[in-house]
């Protein structure tokens, strides 16, 4: 078993974005692909501002697409505390890491840098709570 396990199911969550003055909702779903060989994250948004997407999440690589057609590959890793992911670039860097507060329940932090990783700034935050399927 995978640690990439504990994403799996159906996932409710509530991000605060340093943009936005009000919270926004949404649903991500997290489910096995390709006989097992990666986990397929996709995710929607209640705010037109954030695209829909979906990610394709191996042991140490997180490839994301969304719908403007953004492709971004990032850094992944992955245990049993939780996750974090990174991506450098010159011209928008970013940075993310979630943490299990416990079996149904994670909360994240997302930053973002404009110089290549050498500054952060704070993004946003998210709180994720598991839900049943179905």
């Amino acid at each position: 078993m995978s640690a990439l396990d504990r994403l799996l199911g159906t996932w409710e969550f509530t991000m605060h974005h340093s943009a936005h003055s009000v919270p926004v909702a949404g649903r991500q779903r997290y489910e096995r692909v390709l006989d097992g060989a990666f986990v397929l994250q996709y995710w929607t948004y209640d705010h037109p501002d954030f695209p829909d997407a979906l990610a394709l999440l191996s042991e140490d690589r997180y490839h994301y697409f969304d719908v403007r057609g953004i492709i971004r590959v990032f850094e992944f890793e992955v245990n049993d505390a939780g996750w974090s992911m990174i991506r450098l670039d010159a011209d928008f860097s970013q940075r993310f890491i979630a943490r299990f507060r416990s079996p149904d329940v994670m909360t994240s932090t997302g930053e973002r840098s404009p110089d290549n990783g050498v500054t952060w700034q704070p993004d946003f935050t998210m709180d994720y709570q598991r839900v049943k399927d179905g």
